[in-house]
């Protein structure tokens, strides 16, 4: 059952939202633990999480006007960084690419310094919502990113094509 929160209810950022659905994910996947290899249980909580992103990928392509576009989709950039959550730097719509790079992840910091998650329960909370989220928005969105910061690299790359 989806609930309505009441008119007078503070709206969250994604950020906030983000910290209180990892400290329900990492009770779930120590319970998981119990069940099953640490690996396992990883895989199980990075599933649910693409999916889900999957899913908010498909809701924000609904609200573009016209359809979905790169130029919409570029739009996120601003929701992700709300908040304080991501430094971006070096955005750039060109043609049918939308480059951009990520300094700093408030993410990876929360998941693995403050919550003390392994980095790959991090990387599950995080970092696969990305490609998830593109092909919800839609099927002819491919993503690269070739490092993470929640891998230790000092930044994300990303690179989306739009394609036929």
């Amino acid at each position: 059952m989806t609930t309505t929160p009441p008119a007078c209810a503070p709206a969250i950022t994604q950020f906030q939202q983000r910290r209180i659905e990892a400290e329900i994910l990492a009770e779930v996947h120590a319970v998981l633990c119990e069940d099953m290899p640490g690996p396992e249980a990883v895989a199980v909580i990075a599933r649910a999480t693409a999916r889900a992103a999957h899913a908010a990928g498909a809701a924000f392509a609904a609200a573009a006007p016209g359809g979905p576009t790169l130029e919409h989709f570029a739009g996120v950039v601003a929701l992700w960084r709300a908040g304080g959550a991501l430094d971006v730097e070096d955005v750039a719509l060109e043609g049918r690419a939308l480059r951009l790079s990520v300094t700093r992840c408030a993410y990876a910091d929360l998941y693995i310094r403050e919550m003390g998650l392994a980095p790959e329960l991090a990387r599950a909370l995080s970092c696969s919502r990305d490609e998830a989220f593109a092909r919800g928005y839609s099927p002819r969105l491919r993503m690269e990113r070739p490092r993470t910061i929640a891998q230790g690299a000092p930044r994300c790359d990303f690179l989306y094509r739009w394609g036929d």
